[in-house]
């Protein structure tokens, strides 16, 4: 049950930080850059070896493998879908109809990463799609709120948004999706890569130095390994 409340509350952190960060562009890449960061080292220092080091009766290392490139593969189309909002990007017009597709792909999207918290070793995955959500949710409610003068129909969006993942915990406690949470989080962590690795890369404008960006991605790497390390220390 915890975990569903802190998955929606990230959601509802994202609204309220969406009228601080975007009205500075240079601060909403920062706080994206973070995200990617951390999300990058929790899938390296925890998840991935959480995934190669417990290989069922079924599957050997590289069978493994496989479903962590799946998991790229998935998040490529989901992406065709959502058109990338998932790392920072949505390119609309104003008032124009807000296109549901990008909304369904997302949504999709979060859904499927709620499914392995189920059976997560730790909250540490828990936790690196909290820290992700807030700047997706930041982007998305910013998109609504250009695209419809209706407050409802921008809570509803996303309100819908933030069950999101939690009716993804559901799937992966309550249904036959439970029997395949090895290869779920092999799947997720896919996606985490995908997501976290094109986040940093397009940090890189031009490909110069940039101080600030460098320090958001240490400070996201730096923070993953004290998570990890707490939940290490705990057992």
């Amino acid at each position: 049950m915890i975990e569903s409340f802190i998955l929606i509350l990230s959601v509802l952190i994202g609204v309220v930080f969406s009228g601080i960060f975007l009205k500075n562009k240079h601060n909403s890449k920062l706080l994206l850059t973070f995200s990617g960061a951390y999300f990058l080292a929790m899938t390296v220092l925890e998840i991935l070896p959480q995934v190669y080091g417990h290989p069922s009766d079924h599957h050997d290392h590289h069978s493994i493998g496989l479903f962590v490139l799946l998991g790229v593969v998935v998040q490529y189309i989901l992406e065709t879908i959502s058109k990338g909002v998932e790392h920072g990007h949505i390119h609309l017009h104003k008032k124009e109809q807000f296109p549901f597709g990008i909304f369904g792909g997302l949504f999709l999207h979060s859904i499927i990463e709620g499914i392995p918290v189920a059976n997560a070793e730790s909250h540490n995955f828990m936790w690196a799609i909290f820290v992700h959500n807030i700047p997706v949710s930041m982007i998305l409610f910013s998109a609504l709120c250009q695209h419809t003068d209706s407050l409802a129909k921008r809570l509803l969006f996303m309100t819908l948004f933030a069950l999101a993942a939690p009716l993804g915990y559901f799937l992966g406690k309550h249904t036959i999706i439970s029997n395949y949470s090895l290869e779920m989080s092999a799947i997720v962590s896919g996606i985490f890569l995908h997501i976290s690795t094109v986040i940093l890369f397009e940090s890189n404008e031009g490909h110069k130095f940039n101080l600030k960006k460098f320090a958001s991605i240490l400070v996201g790497f730096v923070l993953a390994y004290l998570t990890v390390s707490m939940h290490i220390h705990s057992h």
